[in-house]
C-alpha cells in the first residue's frame, strides 16, 4: 500500500508524533522513509538588554543546521528501532511547505507525514500553516498529527 513515506520533522512534540507513526508504517508495509528537516527561525530568538537598548540575537545558520542534524539523527534513531529497514535523512533550505512537497515528488512518496503544529509562532496562523499548505500541494496523501 505505501512504498515510499515522507515524514517532514522540526523537533516540535507533533514533530515526534509523526515519527511514531511514519515508524509503525514504514515498519508495516516495509516501506522507505524519507525524513526531512528544514531549518527555519521560530521566533524563539533571545533578546539582549545592554543599558536602554536590547539586541535580538537569531541563531546563526550554523546553529540551525547543527540543531536540524540533531532532531534527523533523533528521527532516525527512532525509526530504526522500530524497525524501519529503507531511511534517508535529507536537510533543506526554503520554504518548508515547497520543500517537503518537491521531496515527496522527487522520491515518488505515496505518504507524507507531518505535525499539525510545528514550531512556527503566531505567524503560521496569519499566513497559513505549512501543513495546510503541503495538503494542497501534495502529490499523494498527507496525514497531520497532533
Amino acid at each position: 500500500m505505501f512504498n515510499a513515506i515522507v515524514v517532514a520533522v522540526d523537533g516540535s512534540e507533533h514533530s515526534k508524533r509523526a515519527i511514531d507513526i511514519a515508524a509503525d508504517m514504514g515498519q508495516r508495509y516495509d516501506a522507505a522513509v524519507h525524513v526531512v528537516h528544514i531549518p527555519q527561525h521560530t521566533g524563539h530568538e533571545k533578546t539582549l538588554a545592554l543599558g536602554g537598548a536590547a539586541i535580538t540575537l537569531q541563531p546563526s545558520r550554523a546553529e540551525l543546521e547543527a540543531a536540524g542534524e540533531s532532531v534527523v539523527a533523533a528521527a532516525r534513531s527512532l525509526l530504526e528501532a522500530a524497525g524501519c529497514k529503507k531511511i534517508e535523512t535529507e536537510i533543506l533550505g526554503g520554504d518548508p511547505a515547497q520543500q517537503i512537497v518537491a521531496a515527496a515528488k522527487r522520491v515518488d512518496a505515496d505518504l507524507i507525514i507531518m505535525g499539525r503544529r510545528g514550531l512556527s509562532d503566531f505567524t503560521g496562523l496569519v499566513i497559513g500553516s505549512t501543513s495546510h499548505k503541503v495538503a494542497h500541494l501534495a502529490p499523494c496523501a498527507c496525514l497531520t498529527t497532533r
